[in-house]
């Protein structure tokens, strides 16, 4: 645990305004592709507001839904038999979820892949909206959607970590403690997958 720590024990470099973040994040993911490069079973939309300090937009799942009751994700879901690719079952399902108009969203790039510990693969999709979108969560679905500094993400010191041995195995989990709420899991994860790509965060996680 302790090397997962020192390497994020590094004061993360300064991003002062979000005019910065944003043209570092257009301009890093700039080469990366907008469509998923495979198949997935799922995709999820990481979106980023435009503003003087970007906010990254999340959820609460609601505690009845069956599978990740209560817990912080991005908006997002499995793909349908209809959807023509995986960036339409970000942006629907975000749609569904949050009542994010896609016409909103400027899509930049795929993130990388991840597969969830039920074997779930899942995509990310980063993507701009304007500060002012309007967003309501569907209570069907959803407890909460809420925002996030980006910049809250970038210190270091918000970012907890631990190593665990699951199924005879070692592996590290990360969350971000915010307010009374927890980003972990595989939405964590994404995150840091995007600040390692964009700001060069240089967090591992050993998975």
């Amino acid at each position: 645990m302790k090397s997962a720590r020192s390497a994020a024990s590094t004061a993360c470099c300064a991003w002062s305004t979000g005019p910065e973040m944003l043209e570092r994040i257009r301009e890093r993911l700039s080469c990366e592709p907008r469509d998923a490069p495979g198949e997935a079973d799922a995709a999820v939309l990481i979106a980023v507001t435009a503003e003087r300090e970007p906010q990254i937009i999340l959820t609460v799942r609601a505690a009845h839904m069956r599978s990740h009751p209560g817990e912080v994700a991005f908006p997002g879901g499995r793909r349908d038999a209809a959807d023509r690719s995986l960036v339409e079952t970000a942006l629907r399902e975000s749609r569904e979820e949050i009542g994010l108009d896609p016409g909103c969203v400027e899509i930049l790039a795929a993130g990388r892949q991840r597969t969830s510990r039920f074997g779930v693969r899942v995509y990310p999709f980063v993507g701009v909206v304007p500060a002012d979108v309007r967003l309501s969560p569907n209570v069907a679905e959803l407890e909460d959607v809420f925002r996030v500094p980006l910049a809250y993400f970038l210190q270091r010191e918000n970012l907890r970590m631990e190593r665990i041995v699951d199924a005879g195995r070692e592996m590290d989990v990360a969350w971000y403690p915010w307010r009374e709420r927890q980003v972990w899991g595989m939405t964590a994860v994404m995150l840091i997958d995007l600040l390692n790509t964009v700001f060069d965060f240089g967090v591992e996680l050993r998975r």
